[in-house]
């Protein structure tokens, strides 16, 4: 017995010595882990850690956690509930929290814009096109309140198109509205509920282009059945008409050759732009023109020599596709059912058509005057007044004293009074007498001035050489075309 007691007592102490370098071990690495999961480092854990430690290898009896030693009676000990009771805080393992952080909260998404399309009709206003998609007038006032930057909005075209943006509600956000081809005008609301408006231009592509023609049939129809636009037709009846009478000198046979710019954008056609140079053989006589503008800024059509084509009045003040009626002093009229005279000429068109200054003049009379319907009256100098009856609207900014120039606009074809049809009734007064606007003789204006003339060979010479003779790789659609008519 002594000598197991002995036996048993050597084997404790060594016993202890390797459970104690083996708590040591473990205790240590159990540092390491708690140092390395425990973000940052706290002081007083580690204190308390470090003198565990020493307590535990300075410590000369740790009973062995492996070994169940049997009692001085010999009988089976109860199992012990050594490994089962809890352990002491100092060895427990500091808890590590894993919850995830609160999700932030989400941003709350951007509105839906609701876009809706509205096209202007015959008669419509600013205000009526903002009723149709939803919107009241205090939205117009708000939009008109920007000023000259919402310009264009003054004078809508049937056919004009608007895109609104509308907020789920229906509030007014934008527009976007198409001026030109290549131009938009587009109006916004901040995120301080501020309107503002500007323009977008795209940039557009110029090409000259080469048409003729033989005529031998009406001049409009035969030039749009063909290809050619109506801008184009009346572009070379403006050029040559003070040369040409083309309701009564133009003949079958006779011909034509045009060059014109072509505008495109993005690579596709949008529009035609100016006729450049023209020529025109009427009976066996040839009439040639080319475009210039002056270094004083200054544009007109000239004949290669550098006499003016031009005149002091335009002979057509609209883009018209025909004379609905003449100057007749006994024309029975289409209303009143009696004879009853004509003092001027009416160019049917469609409502809205521009209508511009047949001269430079200062307006005499802007309103309505019985069967006129809207009218506007121009006095010129020499002696000259001019009439424009049956408007739909005038330009906003024409009022009695406004000075305006030859080719301005100044209002837009309409059917107002005593009217069966859109179209414009022009008057042509010398000296307060009535005379017919297509037969008034009429002072030629002046021709290249002599200090300009080096400058206007250099830039027209090309455009004699194309238009004497068309160039071999520039496409020439056969047009046959012929004088305007009238009814």
């Amino acid at each position: 017995m002594q000598n197991r007691y002995l036996f048993g007592k050597r084997k404790s102490r060594t016993g202890v010595l390797l459970t104690g370098t083996a708590l040591l071990l473990g205790l240590t690495g159990l540092g390491a882990v708690i140092a390395k999961v425990s973000t940052p480092t706290d002081p007083a854990l580690d204190k308390r850690i470090d003198q565990s430690i020493a307590d535990a290898v300075s410590s000369p009896e740790i009973p062995l956690p492996l070994e169940n030693p049997r009692p001085a009676n010999d009988q089976e000990p109860a199992q012990t509930a050594a490994l089962d009771a809890p352990q002491d805080d100092l060895f427990s393992t500091p808890s590590i929290d894993f919850t995830p952080p609160t999700p932030l909260p989400s941003l709350p998404s951007a509105p839906k814009v609701i876009t809706k399309t509205v096209k202007v009709t015959s008669g419509d206003s600013l205000s009526t096109v903002f009723a149709r998609a939803g919107l009241g007038y205090q939205d117009v006032d708000r939009l008109m309140a920007l000023g000259d930057s919402v310009a264009p909005l003054k004078t809508l075209h049937p056919g004009d198109e608007f895109s609104f943006r509308l907020s789920p509600d229906q509030n007014f956000q934008g527009l976007t509205y198409q001026i030109a081809p290549n131009k938009s005008l587009a109006v916004s609301l901040d995120e301080h509920d501020q309107l503002s408006a500007h323009e977008i231009v795209l940039p557009m592509e110029t090409r000259l282009t080469t048409a003729e023609g033989t005529i031998d049939s009406s001049l409009y129809q035969s030039a749009i059945d063909t290809g050619l636009s109506a801008n184009i037709v009346m572009q070379l009846a403006d050029i040559f008409g003070w040369k040409i009478n083309f309701l009564k000198d133009v003949q079958n046979g006779d011909h034509f050759r045009i060059v014109y710019e072509e505008n495109f954008l993005n690579g596709k056609h949008v529009d035609t732009g100016r006729v450049m140079a023209a020529q025109f053989t009427n009976n066996g006589k040839v009439y040639q023109a080319v475009r210039y503008t002056a270094p004083d800024g200054k544009t007109g059509y000239y004949e290669p020599n550098g006499a003016s084509l031009g005149r002091g009045f335009l002979r057509y003040p609209v883009e018209f596709s025909r004379i609905s009626s003449r100057f007749n002093m006994h024309r029975m009229h289409p209303l009143y059912h009696k004879i009853r005279a004509h003092k001027g000429v009416d160019f049917a068109a469609p409502t809205g058509t521009p209508i511009h200054a047949a001269g430079g003049g200062r307006i005499e009379f802007i309103g309505w005057q019985h069967g006129y319907g809207k009218v506007i009256k121009i006095k010129h100098d020499g002696g000259y007044e001019t009439v424009y009856g049956h408007m739909s609207r005038f330009n906003p900014k024409i009022k009695n004293g406004t000075k305006v120039d030859m080719g301005e606009t100044i209002g837009y074809v309409g059917m107002t009074g005593a009217a069966t049809g859109p179209h414009l009734h022009y008057e042509f007064h010398v000296n307060g007498v009535y005379t017919d606007p297509l037969a008034a003789k009429l002072p030629e204006a002046n021709p290249i001035p002599s200090r300009y003339r080096k400058d206007f060979l250099a830039q027209t010479q090309s455009l004699v050489d194309q238009i004497a003779q068309a160039p071999k790789n520039t496409p020439i659609r056969a047009a046959q075309v012929t004088g305007l008519t009238s009814e």
